[in-house]
């Protein structure tokens, strides 16, 4: 299937793993990871751009560990930890609903039009989403939001006084070993090229707003604009390390110990159960499976888990199964595609891999 996908051109190419029982079963490598201007294999440790997968991977377990030490509650009104957020109408909007997309905040801007070219523009995006009107009354319903999680890092930023990508190092990947994971800081011109240097890196889009190929820089432009380190994107990464995240959160779900990072096993249970935002599958910074037409498949439990990025990038976790399965590509090499075949893959891989493995589905 994944080879198929290679030769029809659904996709340049991809690493899958999968993973049962706490052991990897499945981890390969498919087609290209890059082919202009030339054509480049994939390997199983190729790095990719995955895009919102940041989300979860990141600002999501920052904030449930900053939860967890009792720093942060979700039903602390924003503009309480973002003054610049504070407004008519503004200030009963929470944690809880930006990590959940029912904050109001509509999905996307393209911030980094309006941001000034000066060495503040990271801030600038910040004060520019936490401007943003809304476009529907908080809590009422879920709008998957780029400018929720923006806003998310900032905040968190804020309250520990350490920038994301330290964070991110300090608290997950440094902990939990992770040698190819983490954000690419274009505010040092040298960090493309090393990230190309030590490792094989999947190329995004041949950009029409910077006219060149996006390779070892993120793809999305408003994390660009932000120095390629924010809450909503930004975050690279190979299918064995997401893995390994995606394994130490299942042993924590579970309750049974394991590695690194350290995940309060209620607070975690908390971010992954169902928000109660009316007709939402969202949890808190993850996602469930829809009861229909779910990237998810059919087949993963609905108690799964996961996220998805606009690179082609994704990540379900079902935890009571010690299942999770990584699906990293470059589908937008060398531009997004205007067919929905990727659409029809990935939840098609899904549901082969649960039943190659027995599940009912249930």
């Amino acid at each position: 299937m994944c080879a198929a996908a290679v030769d029809d051109g659904t996709v340049p190419g991809l690493v899958a793993l999968v993973a049962t029982g706490g052991q990897t079963v499945f981890h390969e490598a498919f087609g290209a990871r890059q082919l202009i201007p030339r054509k480049l294999p994939a390997f199983p440790d190729t790095v990719y751009d995955v895009a919102s997968l940041t989300k979860a991977v990141v600002t999501s377990l920052v904030a449930m560990g900053e939860v967890g030490a009792g720093r942060l509650t979700l039903d602390a009104p924003v503009a309480s930890l973002l003054p610049e957020f504070a407004g008519p109408g503004r200030d009963g909007v929470t944690v809880r609903q930006l990590l959940c997309h029912a904050s109001g905040l509509p999905a996307h801007r393209p911030l980094w039009r309006r941001a000034a070219e000066a060495p503040a523009e990271r801030w600038a995006i910040c004060h520019l989403a936490a401007r943003e009107p809304f476009e529907y009354p908080p809590g009422t319903r879920a709008v998957y939001s780029d400018l929720g999680f923006i806003l998310l890092g900032w905040l968190l930023e804020r309250m520990t006084g350490i920038r994301l990508d330290v964070l991110l190092q300090d608290r997950i990947a440094g902990p939990l070993g992770l040698s190819a994971t983490g954000f690419v800081n274009l505010a040092d011109p040298a960090a493309p090229a090393r990230l190309l240097g030590d490792r094989s890196v999947a190329a995004t889009q041949l950009c029409p707003e910077r006219r060149r190929l996006m390779l070892g820089e993120v793809d999305d432009l408003n994390a660009a604009a932000m120095g390629g380190i924010a809450g909503h994107a930004g975050l690279f990464s190979t299918a064995a390390d997401l893995g390994l995240v995606a394994g130490a959160l299942t042993a924590a779900w579970r309750g049974a110990g394991g590695p690194p990072p350290t995940v309060d096993r209620d607070v975690l249970r908390t971010f992954w159960s169902p928000s109660g935002v009316p007709g939402s599958t969202w949890r808190l910074g993850w996602d469930g499976p829809a009861a229909s037409g779910s990237q998810a498949g059919t087949r993963l439990s609905r108690d799964a888990v996961g996220h998805l990025g606009f690179t082609g990038c994704s990540l379900w976790i079902d935890p009571a199964r010690e299942l999770w399965i990584v699906l990293l590509s470059n589908r937008v090499h060398p531009s997004p595609p205007t067919d929905d075949r990727f659409r029809q893959f990935r939840p098609a891989l899904h549901d082969a891999v649960v039943e190659a493995l027995g599940y009912d589905g249930s």
